[in-house]
């Protein structure tokens, strides 16, 4: 599903550093630059805490396209590039913004969503559901920036996986990824034995009886 777009408010941030920076976050107000191409320097402004930390904080927050009114009244679409957080608490100090170009492509991590995993054919027959990759790096227009990418797993049988290939993308899409990745797999559970691993086993341990039986036949003659 493509991202849909929140209109949100940067104001000018007259002073730098930390000390400045700690006076803003106790007033609910998050320090920040907006940078990206063809901007001579990046912009500091702050931004309500109260605005931006439902997307800050949610999974999908990489690919959250904004549409950020600047200093001047401008419009411009962004993304969140880069948070800084504190190590202990998680508190958000800092947001990078990035200016998207209309037109022109940029990276974006994508989460990958699995749905259907309590209605899925192999884990029902006792395999073992394995999610491999968890999301996925692409380059693609503005505008066509998925929230996520969803599998749904519902129809995976034992011993099948779901590729890169599988996936619904958008069509300005370029992944580096091979395409014939496994993202999802439903695997034989370690204590479960395949018919042609048991019949293996048991041929094993005929042979082995046998071998042991002509062992001690041999060892009787010799006593």
């Amino acid at each position: 599903m493509t991202s849909s777009s929140v209109k949100l408010d940067l104001k000018k941030r007259e002073k730098t550093g930390k000390e400045t920076n700690r006076k803003l976050r106790s007033q609910g107000l998050i320090p920040a630059v907006f940078y990206g191409p063809n901007m001579k320097s990046a912009i500091p402004v702050t931004i309500k805490a109260g605005d931006i930390l439902h997307y800050a904080n949610s999974a999908h927050w990489e690919t959250v396209r904004i549409d950020a009114v600047l200093p001047d009244g401008t419009e411009e679409m962004c993304l969140m590039r880069d948070i800084q957080r504190d190590p202990l608490t998680d508190e958000v100090l800092h947001i990078d913004f990035l200016k998207l170009v209309s037109g022109h492509k940029v990276y974006v991590n994508v989460p990958i969503e699995v749905t259907g995993r309590d209605r899925c054919v192999g884990v029902k027959q006792g395999g073992v559901f394995e999610q491999v990759i968890h999301e996925l790096e692409m380059l693609v227009l503005p505008r066509e920036i998925p929230d996520a990418i969803t599998v749904d797993v519902s129809g995976l049988g034992l011993d099948e996986a779901i590729h890169v290939k599988d996936l619904s993308l958008p069509a300005s899409a370029v992944l580096e990824q091979d395409p014939e990745s496994a993202v999802v797999m439903v695997t034989y559970a370690k204590t479960a034995v395949m018919p042609e691993e048991a019949a293996a086993e048991e041929e094993e341990m005929e042979v082995e009886v046998l071998s042991k039986g002509k062992a001690k036949e041999v060892e009787e003659k010799e006593e």
